[in-house]
């Protein structure tokens, strides 16, 4: 079925599914790595795959080579899958997509990604999104939602996306869910735009409580305080002694709370680019793995 490949549909209470891309809506890692958590956490099993030859170019999404523990080479491919967990706590169960945005035939993609995450009987559908924002990395990551139904935009206290213009896969996929009155929402990360990392301990956990009304329960955050409090002192590390880089802070620190969307304006500030280099090599290099 255009590349899906789809076990038995998972019997499900009313799942709430989850869904996260690197990409457009992806900062890094932040969204991909909550999806993880969640499904390490909850033991969740696969039951969804799509073949990658459907869906990319790869000369610009290329596959990657890693040695396994045996020292053999390993090539890994773009992955899209989808997991279903059980969660006795909740009310609902949980159905988790992780994946990679594709380069080609996202009509498709998403019809047929559609047509699978409708076959649970979802009751909710909540996509994850992590986007630059002129936020400080020293106050909270800010988390803001969205919900075209009023009712669900209520109960979860979300806004109304006013946004026009360029999107990614997840503005197709919603599309296509509304259509189906799929009932949705989604979530949206405020990451430090200067910070130009990989992976983001806080923004992934602030994400993660922001799910815990949506899943109605606590989800696993494991180790991301601990993580977040490393990645902090590692910041707080490059930047200490630089003017530039502490006037700029302040500067953000002083605009944190100014509007509801924590959006500052940077003309005549030093540019973040050529002032946070070192913060970003920093990052980018730093020694252990943060991944946990």
């Amino acid at each position: 079925m255009d590349g899906f490949s789809i076990s038995d549909t998972p019997v499900l209470r009313s799942p709430v599914v989850v869904m996260a891309f690197t990409g457009w809506s992806d900062t890094g890692t932040v969204t991909v790595d909550v999806a993880q958590r969640l499904i390490d956490g909850f033991g969740a099993q696969r039951f969804l795959t799509v073949d990658p030859e459907e869906y990319y170019v790869f000369t610009d999404n290329r596959p990657t080579v890693r040695v396994d523990e045996t020292g053999q080479r390993v090539l890994d491919w773009p992955k899209n899958e989808a997991y279903a967990a059980a969660l006795p706590g909740s009310a609902h169960d949980l159905v988790i997509v992780r994946g990679v945005e594709p380069g080609l035939r996202w009509r498709t993609f998403s019809e047929r990604m559609s047509e699978a995450l409708m076959a649970t009987g979802p009751s909710l559908i909540c996509t994850l999104v992590a986007r630059p924002a002129a936020t400080p990395h020293t106050r909270p990551v800010p988390v803001t939602g969205s919900a075209a139904d009023p009712a669900l935009a209520a109960k979860f206290g979300l806004g109304r996306s006013m946004y026009q213009g360029p999107t990614g896969l997840l503005g197709v996929l919603h599309d296509v869910l509304r259509k189906q009155d799929a009932a949705l929402i989604s979530l949206a990360a405020g990451v430090p735009h200067y910070l130009n990392v990989e992976e983001n301990p806080p923004a992934t956990m602030a994400l993660l409580h922001a799910l815990q009304p949506v899943l109605g329960i606590e989800p696993p955050v494991g180790d991301l305080p601990e993580q977040g409090e490393r990645f902090a002192e590692r910041v707080e590390e490059a930047s200490r002694g630089d003017d530039q880089i502490m006037a700029y802070v302040r500067t953000l620190e002083e605009h944190y709370n100014e509007t509801e969307e924590h959006a500052v304006d940077d003309e005549g500030l030093p540019s973040a680019d050529d002032v946070l280099r070192d913060v970003e090599d920093l990052l980018r290099g730093g020694g252990e793995d943060e991944r946990g």
